[in-house]
């Protein structure tokens, strides 16, 4: 029986811990302190939630001290602790959190969070990287890299390598391109071209109104023979997205390779920020075939739950090479000892483990920039029965999406904070994008001759214009774990008591 598991640099619940009495509830016991619940104000009431959660099953829980279990010894105590910061915003990222964890977050709005989690959220639906103007020392050009197809970026007619100055009226510049220009839900685009080093006005601005859709998870994808190699390449914008649906589309992608005969494969992961674990692994599957109920990746929990696991199912903390998708269709296998994947520093959490996953068995050849460097899954905590949505907190929609596990592939690797590293590094640069799928885009390009032996045609010397190491807003990255991770376990032990 497959164990469905998500890698969005987080785990979903959606009923994440099953409806139990607290006698017979799955998982480890919780912290059980004497005294009333806190009911005095709403906002203790989150506060209590955010800790108990977190003292529960955060992966780092040993790093915090006051998360210990018996730090406090009575609610009162625990209380009056809370009662100290301004907000549960405050109290999980400056209280709680680990300094090692850069990724586990708090939101005042759970069904935003389920939405994004679902790749169906409120968006305009572009990507973009900064680059200072050149010839200026203020101003910044935000390049688009990615634009979401029938998004409202793209049905306003935003493209790929357009260049934003002024964003509703303002000029972008160094002093408040971080400051959150691009928040508005309503934005007008001034677009510029660079012409003799000086970025010039083009044409009327570009309205877009931000609205919920829905991400196409597979943008690009095409066969083409490349002086005599077939090579399949598919562009995966993201491993979120409906399970049992997305999924097998991706599935009758690779029985289109399959029945095409491709020799040679390109995974474009590049601004992929992770996921469903098992969209990961069984895209490994896809890409192989010859390694089924092999170890994809193995889990890390903290001490209790860990060993809870151990004892009770160890299955739980593997992922498998599978030979089904989800929906219960038998997954398209190329058979492949190697495979190309184009890698960059937005590539997080099930991209990445879908890169390491395979390394032990083929030939993983890492063409872009090192990745993002999450190797943690998380899952949704809401404020109810077991941390489910079941009896919950009407009061509030807060929920938090802490860190539950580190993810090693079958050798054990794990831990790369600073990324994977590339084993060709090529950088995408404002002057040069391309258009994602051509054969000319250099990162799609230097792929394709890695794989035939033969350069391209670009001259060896190219007057880049370089982004000056400007970083976008912080991205989360996703691997997300199963709805249910604790669904076939044995009952004995109460994972909370209230």
């Amino acid at each position: 029986m497959k164990i469905y598991k998500f890698l969005l640099l987080t785990i979903l619940s959606f009923g994440l811990f099953t409806s139990c009495s607290d006698d017979d509830s799955p998982g480890p016991k919780s912290t059980d302190l004497p005294g009333e619940e806190p009911n005095s104000s709403v906002q203790l009431e989150v506060k209590d939630f955010v800790w108990k959660a977190m003292n529960n099953i955060y992966v780092y829980k040993s790093d915090v001290p006051v998360l210990g279990d018996s730090y406090f010894s009575t609610q009162n105590e625990l209380n009056d602790y809370l009662e100290d910061w301004d907000s549960p915003e405050d109290l999980f990222y400056e209280g709680l959190r680990s300094d090692q964890d850069r990724f586990s977050w708090v939101v005042d709005d759970y069904e935003i969070l389920e939405s994004q989690l679902q790749a169906t959220n409120k968006s305009a639906g572009f990507k973009y990287d900064w680059a200072r103007v050149p010839n200026s020392d203020t101003r910044l050009v935000a390049f688009v890299v990615y634009v979401s197809p029938n998004g409202p970026a793209d049905q306003a007619g935003l493209k790929r390598g357009d260049y934003i100055t002024e964003v509703n009226g303002q000029t972008i510049t160094i002093d408040n391109y971080r400051n959150g220009i691009f928040n508005p839900d309503i934005l007008n685009l001034g677009l510029s071209v660079i012409e003799e080093g000086q970025a010039v006005s083009s044409g009327d601005p570009i309205s877009i109104t931000k609205n919920v859709f829905k991400e196409e998870t597979i943008p690009v994808k095409k066969v083409f023979t490349q002086d005599g190699v077939k090579i399949g390449y598919i562009l995966l914008s993201t491993f979120l997205g409906e399970r049992g649906v997305d999924d097998a589309r991706l599935n009758d992608v690779f029985g289109e390779f399959k029945s095409e005969n491709i020799e040679e494969l390109i995974v474009d992961v590049r601004y992929n920020q992770g996921g469903w674990s098992d969209f990961s692994s069984d895209l490994g599957s896809m890409v192989t075939g010859q390694f089924e109920n092999k170890i994809f990746t193995k889990q890390q929990w903290n001490d209790t739950y860990q060993t809870y696991f151990e004892e009770e199912n160890p299955e739980r903390l593997v992922s498998r090479f599978d030979s089904k998708v989800i929906n219960g269709d038998e997954i398209n296998s190329l058979n492949l000892n190697k495979v190309y994947v184009i890698a960059t520093g937005r590539s997080y959490s099930a991209s990445e483990s879908f890169i390491i996953g395979l390394e032990p068995y083929i030939d993983v050849i890492h063409i872009g920039t090192a990745t993002g460097g999450k190797f943690q899954g998380s899952v949704t905590m809401y404020d109810g029965d077991n941390f489910g949505k079941t009896n919950i907190n009407t009061n509030h929609k807060y929920a938090i999406q802490p860190l539950v596990y580190k993810y090693a592939n079958a050798n054990g690797y794990t831990d790369f904070v600073n990324g994977l590293e590339p084993d060709v590094i090529i950088e995408e640069y404002p002057s040069t994008l391309g258009q994602l799928g051509d054969l000319d885009e250099p990162l799609l390009s230097e792929a394709i001759s890695q794989i035939t032996g033969v350069r391209s045609q670009i001259p060896e010397e190219i007057n880049r214009w370089e982004s000056g190491n400007l970083k976008v807003e912080s991205e989360k990255g996703y691997f997300i774990d199963s709805p249910e991770p604790f669904k076939g376990l044995s009952r004995k032990k109460s994972i909370f008591i209230k």
